[in-house]
């Protein structure tokens, strides 16, 4: 045939990717012209020109008329860029014309269908094996393509090939039909898999019955055969001896991959003789049946093999007879099976022969398979059965490209259900069954999985299993490597469903190390994280595990943990794996706290009190209302196991903030895991936000500080914050509370008795408001988790209220001092109020002038006038100002007030006399306390605090850098202004930081004498144990060794400072 040279152009023909209609004319050209093939290869992603053109001529020259053959180019124009493999495909297609018994017919049916040719495409696209098949059976071809691959019943089916075998004797020609029948089928199947895109499970249901099907063919050909040569076996009985094959592995789970070995076990009834010529034994019967069915399923001949049959499994393995009887097996499996073969039989199902006999003997094996529970031991040789598989897999260089055995695999998927199924089938028959996905679902249905779990390994398996059984089918070879070289990766890209070209790709990419890298993410979470790598068996996990252990298996396991009353630690540790709430999965809550029993039982064995640990660990867990979530945690991260236990060991508060305050496991696993406290500002926002529209604020804001508190008491126990970080954080917590209520407080009092007003001055007709000062501990920020909350209300401006919606002269309206008296009344009740919630904190105003007998809202005249220098406020009011500080105010108002802070207290003359007067004080202080007061004691943080409060008022006015409201800011700044020492600075921080510290160790155990030292010794030793000391003695004597030297320090520094005030009023 003549070819134009390249100057002879088509001028129809397009740009690459761009659509042509093709006629008698121009396929004419398309078959002479180098150029226009080049260009109609563009168009269909063809990357050998040659090639192509010697297809498109062998295809011309099959007889088919020249309109027949442009409209298979046009259809070839739109399709054949969309397959995977264009070359390859269009080479099939060439080989299918020849192969046909009339390819006019063929291609009249092309153009008549438009469907016809894109499936015949999209077939040939899959690989070398399906276009083999197709063309080695064109005829079979038709009728799937009528079918549309649709499935067939699994009796239907089996009918349909016994009864294709049922004249045929010879072996060599029943193996011949087995593997015909098999191509042609596995053709229908690919199929509805390929074109029709049904489902994964719908696919390997159908490859598996297939299986079934020729097995249960070739074992009836197989007894038939041996039966005419030796006779009828038979029991003792009398009855004919029976016989079964169970799958196990992928075909036992209905899904079997498009070139799987299958996995078997033959099994007859009972031990006997035929009843023959012969009159040899049942097991010489049946093994010879097993022997010849296998011969017919993998012998090779010129249509290959039907399947690779696998018998390792059965009954003392590859050295073992071939088939038992069923008393044998049961028998075998009772006195020597293993867990790893446990788990293989998790998947039997009788597939051929006798399926009641295959189902009796599973049922017999189910108590085996799927025990009560789960013991550690049987973990660990799961365990260790997963590392010898991978271990193997690095041996032998398994990598990521590896689909099935790769990390994250379809091994790992499958491995973890099988765990799973295996520790709760005993118990729960719905979690049983050899299918993958479906068992997932019902472990979901179970609680075993979450969700989520569920979610991420069906989608992710199922991907996997897609991709595999594209590489299988390309080749029709056991395969799960992802092609290396990145043409055919696009490939496989295209046929797992991904569009062609470099997206295709990058999205096939991502998709699949997302989904290796999730499965193995929930496998270490389920398996290893959780049950940790040890291979000994731990007999705690039994203890959870066992359903029914023996009272003498419970006094071994709970007396090596130092339980007193093990009957009651039992209940409890029972309790701990049980969910109350009906959606949550106890059986998961259980799997977990079997995983960290070892170490919960440890952590709580070197607690002071073992069995009121583990008494208060169960009233804490049942509260949360989430335990599963909590053990799960736990399992992969040990350090808040050993943080939790300790707060139920050593803090009560905390344990009765959880107790008190039921779901609060949010909370508690923000505490455990966040690395910060919130800050003030965001403290503030998040109270806001909750009382956003609400009516009622107050058991918001009682849960509000419960969860706060928590938060910061956690972080304390675990030494990630100091003493001084804990007291800001919780007076930021109270601090947030107030300006919530007051802002509250006030605006329902404007609504009845309306605005505050100036009435004189230069603020005349502006709004009067309210300035609140903290003091005390609140003032400094140096509150502790029980402190009182002590505050001085002031107003700034006289003045009467208006409404502006009402007359002038309502009777509602009434004085500044009124209102504003009114609304610190309403702001005390509220804070001092016993609720159902309890008490949100102990406010105290006494130290506002004239104490009890004054006004509770004190104006700023009022103030002023009491402070000045001829006023009536004694010196140790002016010496609780050092530790005033404004918390709520107007910007003007704060100035004001500092002004006079500053001027009551620095500002002030101060005499010996008067520092002898508050070293009086202190000494006062003592007189109600005992010696083990770490607050009022002798050397006790008064000491420190009247120190550093002192050297304030007598140094403050020549350093003004010494007005600081919290101690040690204060002792820091002396100290930095050459006031103090460098001795006594160190000895007073460190001092101050112990006792502080002691003093909040005791208020997080609800000590009843909060800054007293206990006296029981079993509240010394839980201290200690909370402050990190072994023994009770050493922070004994290390307290009374602090406290000696704290009172002598304190006596020099008062001594010095008598010595720089003369005994006259100095400025």
């Amino acid at each position: 045939m003549t070819r134009r040279t390249s100057s002879d152009r088509l001028d129809h023909a397009p740009a690459s990717g761009m659509s042509q209609t093709f006629d008698i004319q121009s396929v004419t050209t398309l078959l002479e012209s180098q150029e226009a093939i080049s260009q109609w290869c563009e168009i269909c992603r063809l990357s050998d020109p040659s090639a192509a053109s010697r297809c498109v001529e062998s295809i011309a020259a099959c007889g088919i008329t020249l309109d027949l053959f442009a409209s298979i180019i046009n259809r070839l124009s739109i399709h054949l860029g969309q397959v995977s493999d264009p070359d390859q495909t269009l080479v099939s297609l060439d080989r299918f014309f020849h192969a046909v018994r009339n390819p006019l017919a063929s291609a009249a049916l092309f153009d008549r269908d438009p469907e016809s040719l894109p499936i015949l495409l999209k077939i040939f696209s899959a690989g070398p094996f399906l276009a083999d098949l197709v063309i080695a059976d064109t005829e079979s071809w038709e009728q799937i393509r009528i079918g549309q691959g649709r499935p067939v019943p699994l009796v239907d089916l089996k009918k349909i090939i016994r009864c294709e075998l049922s004249t045929l004797t010879d072996p060599h020609t029943v193996a011949r039909a087995l593997r015909r029948l098999k191509r042609r089928e596995i053709l229908r199947i690919a199929y509805g898999d390929i074109v029709s895109n049904q489902t994964l499970e719908t696919v390997v249901t159908e490859i598996s019955n297939l299986a079934d099907s020729i097995i249960d063919a070739a074992l009836c050909s197989s007894i038939a055969r041996v039966t005419s040569q030796r006779g009828i076996p038979q029991e003792a009985s009398g009855q004919s001896a029976r016989m079964a094959v169970v799958a196990l592995g992928k075909l036992g789970g209905r899904e079997l991959n498009y070139s799987s070995d299958i996995d078997l076990v033959f099994v007859y009834s009972a031990d006997g003789r035929e009843v023959g010529a012969r009159g040899g034994t049942n097991q010489e019967f049946f093994d010879r049946v097993a022997r010849d069915t296998i011969r017919l399923l993998s012998d090779s001949g010129d249509l290959g093999i039907a399947y690779r049959v696998d018998m390792r499994l059965r009954p003392e393995g590859a050295a073992g007879p071939l088939i038992m009887s069923l008393e044998s097996t049961l028998e075998y499996f009772d006195q020597f099976g293993r867990t790893w073969q446990r788990q293989a039989w998790v998947k039997a199902r009788p597939v051929g022969g006798d399926i009641d006999l295959g189902r009796q003997l599973i049922a017999a094996l189910e108590p085996w398979i799927f025990r009560r529970w789960l013991s550690h031991a049987d973990i660990a040789g799961i365990k260790a059965l997963k590392r010898r598989i991978e271990h193997r897999a690095q041996r032998e260089c398994v990598n990521d490209r590896d689909v099935k055995h790769g990390r994250g695999g379809i091994r790992d998927v499958e491995f973890t259900v099988l765990f799973l199924q295996l520790l709760n089938g005993g118990d729960l028959p719905s979690v049983r069954g050899g299918n993958t996905v479906q068992a997932m679902r019902h472990l979901a249905q179970a609680g075993s999985l979450t969700d989520q779990e569920l979610l991420i390994l069906e989608r992710s398996y199922t991907l996997l299993r897609k991709v595999e059984h594209r590489l299988q089918i390309l080749f029709d070879r056991q395969t799960h490597l992802l092609p290396e070289f990145p043409e055919e990766f696009s490939q496989l890209a295209v046929r797992t469903g991904y569009p062609p070209g470099a997206e295709g790709v990058t999205a096939f990419t991502q998709d699949m190390t997302e989904a290796t890298t999730l499965n193995r993410c929930i496998l270490d979470h389920l398996l290893h994280d959780a049950f940790g790598d040890e291979e000994a068996p731990e007999i705690e996990v039994d203890l959870v595990l066992d359903p029914d252990p023996s009272p003498a298996f419970i006094q071994e396991v709970l007396e090596r943990h130092l339980f007193q009353d093990r009957e009651s630690a039992y209940r409890n540790l029972v309790s701990l794996g049980e969910e109350k709430i009906c959606f949550l999965s106890t059986r998961r809550c259980r799997h977990f706290l079997a995983a960290i029993a070892p170490k919960l039982l440890r952590a709580i064995a070197k607690t002071p009190d073992p069995d009121a640990t583990l008494v208060t660990l169960a009233r804490v867990s049942e509260s949360l209302g989430g335990k599963g979530v909590l053990w799960e945690l736990f399992s992969f991260h040990p350090p808040s196991l050993e943080l939790y236990v300790n707060v139920c060991a050593s803090s009560p508060f905390l344990a009765g903030i959880l107790v008190s305050n039921p779901g609060m496991i949010d909370e508690l696993l923000d505490s455990l895991l966040v690395g910060r406290l919130p800050t003030p500002e965001e403290l503030d926002a998040h109270l806001r936000e909750l009382c956003r529209n609400a009516i009622d604020i107050e058991p918001i804001i009682h849960s509000f500080k419960a969860s706060q508190q928590l938060r910061v008491g956690v972080r304390d126990i675990l030494g990630k914050q100091d003493v001084t970080t804990t007291s800001r954080a919780l007076s930021a917590i109270a601090e947030t509370i107030l300006r919530v209520i007051v802002e509250r407080e006030e605006a329902k009092l404007i609504d009845r008795l309306g605005e505050p007003m100036t009435s004189q001055g230069d603020s005349l007709g502006t709004r009067a408001g309210l300035v609140v000062l903290a003091m005390g501990k609140f003032g400094g920020r140096e509150m502790n988790y029980h402190s009182d909350m002590d505050v001085v209300f002031l107003f700034d401006h006289d003045g009467s209220t208006f409404h502006p919606r009402r007359s002038r002269r309502s009777t509602d309206s009434t004085t500044n001092a009124h209102f504003f008296g009114e609304l610190a009344q309403r702001i005390i009740k509220t804070f001092n109020a016993i609720t159902a919630h309890g008490r949100l904190y102990e406010m105290d105003s006494r130290l506002r002038p004239s104490g009890r007998s004054g006004s509770l809202a004190v104006s700023m005249d009022d103030f002023e006038r009491y402070f000045s220098t001829d006023g009536p406020a004694t010196d140790s009011e002016r010496q609780s100002l050092v530790k005033a500080r404004i918390v709520v105010s107007t910007r003007p108002a704060r100035q004001r007030v500092e002004q006079c802070i500053e001027a009551a207290t620095i500002g002030h003359s101060w005499t010996r006399e008067a520092i002898e007067g508050i070293r009086s004080m202190r000494y006062q202080l003592e007189e109600g306390a005992k010696k083990s007061n770490l607050k009022r004691g002798p050397g006790g943080i008064v000491d420190l605090e009247f120190i550093v409060q002192t050297m304030q008022l007598v140094y403050g006015n020549e350093e003004k850098s010494l007005a600081k409201t919290e101690t040690l800011s204060g002792l820091m700044a002396i100290y930095k202004a050459g006031k103090l020492s460098k001795e006594h600075f160190d000895f007073f921080e460190t001092a101050y930081r112990v006792l502080r510290s002691i003093e909040g160790r005791l208020r997080l155990l609800n000590a009843a004498a909060r800054h007293e030292f206990p006296e029981s010794e079993e509240e010394q030793q839980k201290l200690a144990h909370l402050l990190g000391y072994q023994q009770k003695e050493s922070l004994i004597e290390d307290v009374e060794i602090l406290t000696k030297k704290m009172r002598h320090r304190f006596e020099e520094v008062f001594g010095d400072l008598a010595l720089v005030l003369p005994s006259r009023t100095i400025a």
